[in-house]
């Protein structure tokens, strides 16, 4: 069975950050053909992660922008976004956010930009390319996300353990949910009335919590004992997909009836994409986009990658 059998006609691309080379790799998952980008700092002045390399930008994350055609890139080490035209595949330059940013999403015109050294969210303005604004949040956020149902951004704090709801227009605390542990991620129902999170017990070395928040009235009302070090989670259909970092492990979790089902997925996975019935999960330790059949959990393919793929991105 090969890739191409659900997409035959349609173009279907898998966009990968090489955290270790400052490359945005375009590989084409019908052909298997490539192209790279090369992001570049906004002033040259980042830090080295040693004297023996090369400054980098740190590419942690890749955020699709469809009506602009472009792709942004979160950059942790310079800290800054850097923009892709997407149809060109030509980098078009990079701009100081805040410090140490880890996460963003589109708003309108504007990205918001999660910091974690910073406690901080900034607003860049994607067409002006300059940031107009900046809000406090809790203690070393990690996330972002935005419900049109609700109308709010939620934003997870690891170190407070917390969940902000965070009013889009003026940026003011609506409420919080305080979750009993570090959370990492977040993740929407497919009718935004549930959020799944993520939490990490880093101290005790206990498994991972997937903690699932009844939106209607902001309460807890179940937990998922599963992995270490959970980093991505991702809800689909009736199963919860969970990334766990410390244990190398992909698990997928049926909502329905429980059963869980875990597969090894390479030495430090950094993130991972759906489509249809397969993963893609980048492991940065192996330099391997490790591709797995979702019926039955098992691998199907290795795509190799420049050094330590760190955030991925199909466009179809």
């Amino acid at each position: 069975m090969e890739l191409y059998w659900y997409v035959e006609g349609c173009l279907l691309y898998l966009y990968v950050a090489s955290m270790g080379e400052d490359f945005v790799e375009k590989i084409d998952l019908v052909t298997l053909s490539r192209d790279y980008v090369k992001v570049r700092s906004y002033n040259n002045k980042h830090l080295p992660l040693s004297v023996h390399t090369k400054y980098l930008c740190g590419l942690r994350k890749l955020i699709l922008d469809k009506e602009r055609e472009k792709i942004y890139t979160i950059n942790s080490y310079d800290n800054s976004v850097s923009i892709i035209d997407k149809n060109k595949f030509m980098f078009e330059g990079s701009w100081y956010v805040g410090l140490y940013p880890v996460d963003g999403i589109l708003y309108k015109r504007h990205m918001f930009v999660v910091n974690a050294d910073s406690n901080s969210v900034s607003i860049f303005d994607v067409e002006e390319k300059r940031v107009t604004g900046q809000f406090k949040v809790g203690n070393y956020p990690q996330r972002i996300l935005y419900s049109s149902l609700h109308n709010v951004f939620f934003v997870c704090n690891m170190n407070s353990g917390e969940i902000l709801l965070i009013e889009p227009e003026k940026y003011a605390i609506l409420d919080y949910v305080m979750v009993k542990a570090s959370p990492t991620d977040m993740a929407l129902s497919e009718d935004e009335n549930y959020l799944y999170v993520a939490s990490n017990c880093f101290d005790s070395g206990e498994k991972g919590k997937i903690f699932i928040i009844n939106l209607k009235d902001l309460r807890i009302v179940s937990e998922i004992n599963i992995g270490k070090m959970l980093i991505k989670i991702l809800k689909e259909k009736d199963y919860l997909y969970v990334l766990s970092a410390h244990s190398n492990i992909f698990s997928q979790v049926n909502l329905t009836t429980g059963e869980k089902k875990e597969i090894y997925c390479g030495e430090a996975p950094l993130d991972f994409a759906i489509l249809n019935d397969f993963a893609y999960v980048a492991s940065s330790g192996d330099n391997k986009i490790y591709v797995f059949e979702l019926m039955n959990m098992e691998k199907y393919k290795v795509i190799k990658t420049k050094k330590e793929p760190s955030g991925l991105l199909i466009d179809q």
